[in-house]
C-alpha cells in the first residue's frame, strides 16, 4: 500500500504495524485480521492508518488498544527525542538453546533493522586471526578447554574454555552492541559467547534474556541439530553427540547461574510461541517504564 508523506505517495511498510501488533500479544492470524479489516478503507496518511488499526481493536480485540497505543507513542515520542532508547534485545543461551529461533522471531516482532549474532562474530575473526595463535577459536564452545582455559579456577575445565573463547569474542560484541545504541536502531543481539550481565548497563533499553530449556528438551534439541538442522559441525556419532551435550549443558548450568546473579531474566523454553509471548511481556513492561518516566520528566 502507498500513504501520502507530504505532496508524495510512498510505499508504505505495512509489515511495521503488524510487528507491533505481534509484540502486544496477538497471533499471526489475528494480527492478519486485524490489518485485513484495517486497510479495507482508504488511508491517506499514516495517521489516518493507526485511527483505522485502533477503531479495529477497539471492536475485536479491546485489551490490545492499550498496548497498542503505548508502543505507538514510544515511537513518536522516540523519534522527537534522543532520551528515549530503541529496544535491544539480547537473547543469550548455551548451544541448541533455541536462542537463534527466537531471535529470528523478535527481528520480525521489533522490526529491528540490526542483528548481531556471536558466531557470525567469531566466523569472520576466524578469517583475520590466526588458528596456531588462537586455536581456543576454531572449535566449538564445548571444545575450547583443550586449548585454553580462563576465568576463576573453580570453575570446570569446559566453562574455563568457554570463558576462553568468550574473552576474545566478547570485545568485539561491546563494539557492535554501543554502535548500535549510538545509532538508536532497533537491534536484537544473539549468542553463546554473551555472558548475562556484561551488555544489560550500556543503555536502559537494553533487555538480556537467557532462554532456558530443562535438560530433556535441550538434549533432544542438541540431537536435532544435526537430525533436523542437518549440520555437519555436530557429530552423528550417538555417543560421542551425548558427550558433547553433557559438556554444552555445564556452559547452560554456567549461564544461568550467572543470570541470576546478575539479575537477567530467565526464561524455559517449553515452546518457541510461550517464550515469544513472555518476552513481549518483558519488552512492554520495558517500554512502558521508558515511556512514563519520559513524560514524567517533561511534564
Amino acid at each position: 500500500m502507498k500513504l501520502r508523506l507530504g505532496n508524495n505517495l510512498i510505499p508504505y511498510p505495512i509489515f511495521t504495524i503488524k510487528g507491533r501488533l505481534r509484540l502486544c500479544g496477538l497471533s499471526d492470524s489475528d494480527v492478519s485480521e486485524v490489518v485485513n479489516d484495517a486497510v479495507i478503507s482508504d488511508a491517506n496518511t499514516e495517521e489516518d492508518l493507526l485511527n483505522r488499526i485502533r477503531d479495529v481493536l477497539n471492536l475485536k480485540q479491546p485489551s490490545i488498544l492499550r498496548k497498542f497505543e503505548i508502543l505507538t507513542k514510544y515511537e513518536k515520542f522516540r523519534g522527537d527525542s534522543s532520551k528515549l532508547p530503541a529496544i535491544v534485545v539480547v537473547i543469550e543461551g548455551a548451544s541448541a538453546s533455541g536462542k537463534s529461533l527466537i531471535a529470528l522471531e523478535l527481528m520480525h516482532d521489533l522490526i529491528a533493522t540490526r542483528f548481531i549474532s556471536t558466531d557470525s562474530i567469531r566466523q569472520v575473526l576466524r578469517g583475520i586471526l590466526k588458528e596456531d595463535e588462537y586455536p581456543e577459536l576454531f572449535c566449538h564452545t564445548y571444545q575450547a578447554h583443550t586449548f585454553r582455559q580462563s576465568g576463576p579456577q573453580g570453575l570446570k575445565p569446559i566453562v574455563r574454555g568457554f570463558l576462553a573463547q568468550c574473552e576474545i569474542i566478547k570485545p568485539h560484541i561491546v563494539t557492535m552492541t554501543k554502535r548500535v545504541i549510538t545509532e538508536g536502531a532497533i537491534a536484537v543481539v544473539e549468542g553463546v559467547h554473551i555472558q548475562p550481565g556484561t551488555i544489560q548497563n550500556f543503555s536502559s533499553g537494553i533487555i538480556e534474556i537467557l532462554v532456558d530449556p530443562d535438560y530433556e528438551t535441550h538434549k533432544a534439541m542438541f540431537a536435532s541439530k544435526h537430525e533436523i538442522g542437518k549440520l555437519q559441525s555436530v557429530s552423528d556419532d550417538i555417543i560421542v553427540r551425548d558427550k558433547e551435550f553433557e559438556a554444552t549443558r555445564l556452559i547452560q548450568e554456567y549461564l544461568r547461574s550467572e543470570a541470576r546473579k546478575e539479575g537477567v531474566a530467565i526464561i524455559p523454553l517449553t515452546s518457541y510461541e510461550d517464550i515469544r509471548l513472555k518476552i513481549s511481556e518483558i519488552i512492554m513492561a520495558r517500554v512502558t517504564r521508558l515511556l512514563e518516566s519520559y513524560e514524567e520528566g517533561v511534564s
